[in-house]
């Protein structure tokens, strides 16, 4: 067993922000029976990729990610800011949140791993089969 803590999820709290929406409308939004959302809502370890899918679009939101953010929050606006909430949501420890966006700042700010467009005529020439001898009989 490890000590990995899950990433909070704030969906009721993004339910709040959409007025006279409760868990019945939002049941009604995502085609369930309401006792599925409190039964959701009760153990969101059992929420997976899909249902976030579902209430994301119930909720209005972008992507799944935004389950993740408290909504009462500053938006996050900074790419960096962007890159550690969903490191953060994707299950990234705490601890190694630095090294990991560290290493993704490699990647983006190394100019060897940029591509650069191809110059027109800066091509090479097609490979040519050679024909194959006839066998013989």
């Amino acid at each position: 067993m490890t000590d990995f803590e899950a990433p909070r999820l704030y969906i009721e709290e993004w339910m709040a922000t959409i007025p006279g929406l409760d868990r019945k409308r939002l049941a009604e939004r995502m085609k369930v029976a309401g006792g599925t959302i409190s039964k959701k809502l009760a153990r969101p370890e059992n929420i997976d990729g899909v249902w976030l899918a579902q209430f994301a679009a119930a909720l209005e939101l972008a992507s799944p990610i935004e389950l993740y953010r408290d909504p009462s929050a500053a938006a996050v606006t900074s790419p960096e800011s962007k890159l550690r909430a969903a490191l953060l949501a994707f299950g990234v420890d705490k601890d190694d949140l630095g090294k990991a966006v560290a290493v993704v700042k490699g990647f983006i700010d190394d100019d060897g791993e940029r591509s650069a467009p191809a110059l027109p005529g800066d091509r090479s020439a097609p490979a040519s089969r050679r024909r194959a001898k006839e066998p013989s009989r």
